[in-house]
């Protein structure tokens, strides 16, 4: 019995179940280490793939980085009353894109480009801002043109291009890149931002001919105030105009010292104005008659009597459109041949007593609209 339990004892005195354990264990250990050796390389091989894959991730990524953008904005344009006929905001894109070569524009973009175009007396005014979406100004032109809308538009793209060509796009900075050799900037210069902004050709001043229609009071012209109309037509040559004007007028007083009578007064002036954006300022030289019809022909006779007046004008005019546009004035002028009314019965009598004459000084306002062709 003592001998199937008692491990029998080597020469080393040893027990020899240990020796058995080890030798039968040895060749599974060698198993393992055989298989194991294949699924470790192709984990190395794996890893080393994996790791080559996100290096040229973030080399790309890095790459698309350094790569310039275009600068993406948001375009918003505003055009006054009295410019409607201007072309659009898409028209104003598509130049934008065609000069460009690509269309900077995006609905969603941070940085704001406003464009507001307006009419300020002969001139067209385009006015632009660039700012940020903490709304910081940063970049501001005006200019103006009396070429017309499409010309002044043209205009607009070409500084908008060139402000979009030396702005880079808002964002994160990327890392500093090498500085390129000289021979790289000598060829390839940044665009310089120009000194002044873009604009059309000058192109000469051309003659205008205008023509106006309007209601005018007068005071001094007939006995008591009149009230008629006024008709005028002339030319402009760049801030200078020169109309005559036609005007009649009938008196709103029907008697003059207890003598029933109607008046009228026919006259034609002659109109020279220097013209600001808003304002004008005009010489006026003034001929014209007065006609007095009395109602009693045993009173008076019916007459006619000639007057000349020169004096100032100065008023006001606000564009409507392209062609139309309103103004009011206020004149006054010096009488310098008075017309005279007097009491007499009989062309062959003398005259009688003075009724009433012309006042050393007359008034006048008026308002109307005037077309430009």
């Amino acid at each position: 019995m003592s001998t199937l339990f008692s491990p029998a004892d080597d020469a080393s005195g040893a027990p020899a179940w240990n020796s058995v354990h080890t030798t039968a264990t040895a060749p599974l250990l060698q198993h393992h280490s055989a298989e194991a050796r294949p699924l470790r390389g192709a984990g190395r091989s794996a890893c080393a793939a994996l790791a080559a894959a996100m290096s040229l991730l973030f080399v790309a990524e890095a790459h698309a980085a350094k790569e310039p953008h275009r600068a993406a904005v948001r375009l918003q344009m505003a055009r006054d009353p009295g410019v409607e006929a201007c072309p659009d905001e898409a028209f104003l894109r598509a130049e934008v894109a065609r000069r460009l070569g690509a269309d900077p524009f995006q609905d969603d973009a941070e940085r704001v480009l406003t464009v507001h175009i307006a009419r300020e007396g002969p001139e067209l005014t385009a006015s632009m801002a660039l700012r940020d979406r903490e709304g910081e100004t940063q970049w501001a032109e005006a200019f103006g043109t009396r070429s017309g809308c499409e010309q002044l538009l043209s205009g607009v793209a070409l500084a908008i291009v060139a402000q979009l060509l030396g702005v880079p796009e808002q964002a994160s900075p990327p890392p500093a890149p090498s500085p390129p050799p000289p021979q790289a900037h000598r060829a390839a210069p940044a665009p310089p931002r120009p000194a002044e902004p873009p604009q059309a050709p000058p192109q000469p001043d051309r003659l205008r001919l205008e023509a106006g229609l309007g209601a005018t009071l007068g005071l001094g012209i007939t006995p008591g105030a009149a009230a008629g109309m006024t008709l005028s037509l002339g030319v402009r040559w760049s801030d200078w105009s020169v109309a005559m004007e036609g005007r009649g007028l009938v008196s709103l007083a029907h008697e003059v010292e207890a003598v029933p009578l109607r008046t009228s007064a026919f006259t034609a002036a002659a109109v020279a104005c220097l013209r600001g954006r808003r304002l004008f300022g005009c010489g006026v030289a003034t001929a014209g008659v007065v006609r007095f019809v009395p109602r009693d022909p045993w009173n008076l006779v019916l007459r006619d009597d000639a007057m000349f007046h020169f004096g100032a004008r100065l008023g006001s005019d606000w564009p409507l459109s392209d062609r139309w546009s309103a103004y009011g004035f206020a004149e006054a002028t010096v009488v310098a041949a008075d017309a005279v009314l007097r009491r007499q019965g009989d062309p062959h009598e003398s005259p009688g007593a003075l009724t009433w004459s012309s006042p050393p000084l007359t008034a006048a306002v008026g308002l109307g609209i005037t077309a430009t062709y």
